[in-house]
């Protein structure tokens, strides 16, 4: 059993190297073109592209059964259940396609924007194309073989962002740049999944009555997935229009880095591991634990240091232009938090087969933050979309811990134990970074005093949380198998690494 925890274990943890690297990467990527972007287009030009994903998101609902994760949860799928998945892709793109275009301007005189017509047409041409992806790819999750699918995430997301999408904006100055970089992504992308995964998909459907068996549960959870990520887009490009819909799109889209991302990345990996250990509760809590320390012991300081600097970051990166995104900004970031702790129960739960209990306690999140956002957007706009947001994450925290409670006897004290520190560390950084704010305001008059800023006061914050952070995991005999340990350890051989490499070189 130890031999098969060092294992799996170590499977995660690699797993975990690759995922959050090309999360890195991708971000980066990402950022700059989100600035350049910015700095391009104006708030209308990503809300016109938010509205027309989010009423196609609508239909996607049809066809959200899941079924990479079935796959992925099923250790004994073949090629049967492959070609099943890849079969049911193909037809229900090819229906999506037809289904988007017809609805393209019925849409668009529900929002009374003629421009969601064509949008609307191009993205559906795109859908039917994506539903040919090779179907293989899912194995590189399914085997943990992370760096083959590291390359080709990362192939797709170079090729889109940097050859497509930002030399168009250069060129067009208009929505067609986003257009055209999401349409080219999904034709590298199939192109690619063939080119680097060997799997040759066949027509059939034999397996599709054994994958529902599975994946109806995760139906209703993607579901309540898009009520949580899309509605939002639906009810304020209704309510609000498309400028404030555009500011919504980025605020989200800075706020992803440092939360989302960074946890979406390393459940990719883990959620494998977890499916392996499912047959032992108290290996599995053991995991989770530790895999929950590390990402709090991340992304609550990167959250609520994001949330502290809103303003001088927006204006840096984005503009003037887009100050209306830094009070969604700081909201969101603490949304962010919260939604990565409570996304950490769902993967747990789905690896020991609750998808039905997961699915009903999420459909709590919708059924508050749905009518709250009604009640508030008409009246606040943007704002009042990422408050109701919070409040359902906020009042849903209870009933997610104690799903999980059921799954692996988590309880209160697990709890504290892996929040007392990062939140200690956290309360200090706070203080610290107000203080410093205080006496540095003053550069804050031009763009580099802005920068300055920025930088002292991140690093000062940062320098304070670690300092705390050590000095508890010290004064409590440094618990070896703490997220702090885990860290250090890490920490110690990468460096280990580089000094042997520069020692090579320069001999």
């Amino acid at each position: 059993m130890a031999g098969r925890s060092k294992s799996v274990n170590g499977q995660m943890a690699t797993g975990a190297a690759w995922t959050v690297l090309f999360m890195l990467i991708d971000r980066c990527m990402g950022l700059i073109s989100t600035v350049i972007l910015a700095r391009l287009l104006v708030p209308e030009d990503f809300g016109l592209i938010a509205l027309a994903t989010s009423v196609i998101a609508i239909l996607e609902l049809l066809g959200a059964f899941g079924l990479d994760t079935a796959l992925i949860q099923q250790p004994d799928a073949g090629r049967q259940q492959f070609d099943t998945v890849w079969t049911f892709n193909v037809l229900f793109g090819l229906g999506m396609g037809l289904v988007v275009a017809c609805l393209a301007a019925p849409a668009a005189g529900f929002y009374g924007d003629p421009q969601l017509v064509s949008v609307m047409v191009v993205l559906g041409f795109g859908r039917a194309i994506q539903g040919f992806e090779n179907v293989g790819v899912i194995a590189f999750r399914k085997e943990m073989a992370f760096d083959k699918e590291f390359k080709y995430l990362l192939t797709k997301r170079f090729a889109t962002t940097v050859l497509v999408t930002i030399p168009l904006a250069f060129a067009l100055r208009s929505y067609w740049a986003l257009l055209a970089g999401t349409l080219a992504g999904t034709c590298i992308g199939v192109a690619l999944s063939y080119a680097l995964h060997p799997f040759r998909p066949r027509p059939s459907l034999a397996a599709l009555g054994q994958l529902m068996t599975f994946s109806r549960w995760l139906f209703v959870t993607r579901l309540v997935e898009f009520f949580y990520s899309r509605m939002a887009d639906l009810i304020v490009g209704r309510w609000a229009g498309t400028a404030a819909l555009g500011s919504f799109t980025i605020a989200r889209e800075v706020v992803r880095v440092p939360t989302r991302e960074l946890a979406a990345s390393v459940h990719r990996a883990v959620f494998p591991g977890y499916v392996k250990l499912a047959d032992d509760r108290a290996l599995l809590r053991r995991q989770y634990l530790k895999v929950t320390s590390i990402l709090l012991l991340l992304i609550l300081p990167a959250g609520i240091g994001l949330s502290l600097l809103a303003e001088p970051i927006v204006l840096i990166l984005l503009g003037a232009k887009w100050k209306e995104t830094v009070p969604l900004i700081q909201i969101l970031s603490i949304n962010g938090i919260l939604a990565v702790l409570l996304s950490t129960v769902h993967y747990v739960n789905l690896a020991v087969g609750m998808s039905r209990a997961t699915s009903l306690v999420l459909a709590a999140h919708p059924c508050i933050s749905v009518p709250l956002m009604l009640w508030w957007v008409p009246s606040y706009a943007a704002q009042g979309a990422v408050a109701a947001m919070l409040t359902a994450s906020v009042v849903t925290a209870p009933l997610n811990f104690q799903l999980l409670g059921r799954a692996i006897e988590f309880g209160r004290r697990d709890l504290l134990d892996i929040l007392w520190r990062p939140g200690a560390g956290s309360l200090a950084m706070i203080g610290a970074v107000l203080a410093i704010k205080t006496y540095c305001a003053v550069l804050t008059s031009s763009l580099s005093g802005q920068i300055a800023y920025v930088v002292l006061v991140s690093a000062g914050g940062a320098l304070v949380y670690a300092a705390t952070i050590l000095l508890l995991w010290w004064w409590w005999r440094g618990d070896p198998d703490s997220a702090e340990a885990w860290l250090l350890e890490r920490a110690a051989k990468l460096a280990g690494v580089a000094r042997k490499r520069s020692g090579t070189r320069f001999r």
